[in-house]
């Protein structure tokens, strides 16, 4: 294994490869802040670049595993083979952004692009000996920690919860995940008071008691598991970065580790580039983007995350190392609406047969901010391309969407009755 240790990429403090949620000097137990998320795994460039071969990596099957020396797992009895990675990257075809390619991350196995980072942290777990995996979530989380514990044969726990921004507003959960999730063998709980904060302290005493390991304590490992993402695009485009990525962004630990990749891509000599990076958020849940126009050097709470048709992006803040990221890359962040992100959904869809979560389509939505706001040139975006990560399939949360749409017209079954609506369709060709 090329992992060498932890390091918090706000102070520069390095750790040993153990089990932290949150660098110690840094983040306040209790306290929501962008500084709870500040960790990365370091490599040994130099061993890697003596060692790993491009084209002999080429030939390996697609998927996490294709880059095994690029993650943190020692033990190759510990990788375990969900089927995660390996997604398609598509070029826009039919609509005008036609220099974007759109990284479809929902046709991993659980539906969304969840399945690398905690596959990932998940084996990173086992490794390490933990007899249950559990979470709290609201809702990706748990069906990807879900379909790797049902896959390695360990009980899982899921503390299902409404989205980060509505935790304390009563908002419902998703059914759609809690199906998934239950589906995949997991016991499902619904905790009901309380926030956060109290959450997160009720996991620590479950892990000391029984000897599980919860994904929030091995949330430095995920970032590892988002690098592939960043990987396969390059890749994808002959080994080549497109100019910018635009990323739907939460936590941000996507982000940071796709920003991760490209760079150690870039220092293996596997490219001679890194895009610039983009996050995307609704408005009045886009702490980034409040960040980066009052130029703070630390991303700030926001008072309240005012709800809105994208919840799994929906945060109070996002955590600096997403926003070290977007700072290192010259790249910036975009806050779009309910209405941007339903038409791009729409659009995506019924043009080019792409159906994403509207979480997902804050990224096509996010370009277009961004080309509007002139923060992306569209003479670069033509000649370098521009990718937009679509991180989850629509089924994810098609309770939600079935408001945009009328009900299903119902139709005589006969000719004189289904005759308009079949000159209707003729009329398009």
């Amino acid at each position: 294994m090329y992992a060498t240790n932890l390091r918090c990429y706000y102070c520069s403090t390095e750790y040993p490869l153990t089990n932290l949620s949150a660098c110690p000097v840094c983040a306040k137990p209790g306290e929501e802040s962008a500084l709870n998320e500040t960790l990365g795994v370091e490599y040994d460039v130099p061993a890697l670049k003596r060692q790993l071969d491009r084209d002999e990596m080429e030939r390996r099957p697609a998927g996490l595993w294709r880059y095994q020396e690029l993650l943190p797992i020692a033990n190759p009895e510990f990788q375990i083979a969900t089927g995660a990675g390996g997604t398609r990257l598509a070029r826009l075809a039919r609509l005008p952004e036609q220099f974007a390619w759109m990284k479809v991350e929902g046709s991993n196995p659980s539906g969304s692009f969840k399945d690398r980072p905690i596959t990932v942290a998940a084996c990173v777990a086992l490794e390490r000996g933990a007899r249950t995996l559990a979470c709290l979530t609201s809702g990706n989380i748990g069906s990807a920690l879900a379909a790797v514990a049902a896959k390695a044969g360990v009980p899982a726990l899921v503390m299902l919860l409404a989205s980060a921004g509505g935790v304390a507003q009563g908002v419902a959960v998703s059914m759609e995940k809690y199906v998934q999730v239950s589906a995949y063998g997991a016991t499902v709980v619904t905790p009901v008071g309380g926030d956060l904060g109290k959450l997160y302290t009720l996991a620590d005493t479950i892990e000391e008691e029984f000897g599980w390991l919860f994904m929030h304590t091995m949330q430095a490992y995920q970032p590892d598991g988002d690098k592939t993402t960043a990987f396969e695009i390059c890749e994808q485009l002959d080994w080549k970065a497109p100019a910018a990525v635009f990323v739907p962004t939460g936590t941000g630990t996507n982000l940071f580790g796709m920003w991760q990749g490209f760079m150690l891509f870039k220092e293996l000599g596997f490219i001679d580039r890194v895009p610039r990076m983009f996050a995307v958020q609704p408005v009045g849940a886009a702490s980034l983007s409040v960040a980066m126009d009052a130029g703070l050097e630390v991303p700030a709470v926001l008072a309240q995350a005012i709800p809105n048709s994208a919840p799994p992006i929906s945060h109070r803040v996002s955590g600096y190392h997403a926003y070290k990221a977007i700072r290192e890359s010259g790249g910036d962040a975009v806050a779009v609406s309910d209405d941007e992100m339903l038409t791009a959904l729409k659009d995506l869809a019924a043009y080019e047969g792409i159906y994403c979560e509207v979480a997902s389509a804050s990224a096509l939505a996010g370009i277009r901010r961004a080309l509007t706001r002139k923060l992306l040139d569209e003479e670069e975006a033509r000649q370098y391309g521009v990718v937009g990560v679509l991180t989850s399939h629509g089924l994810k949360n098609t309770l939600a969407l079935s408001r945009q749409f009328s009900a299903p017209t119902q139709v005589e079954a006969s000719w004189k009755a289904l005759l308009p609506y079949v000159r209707g369709v003729e009329s398009k060709n």
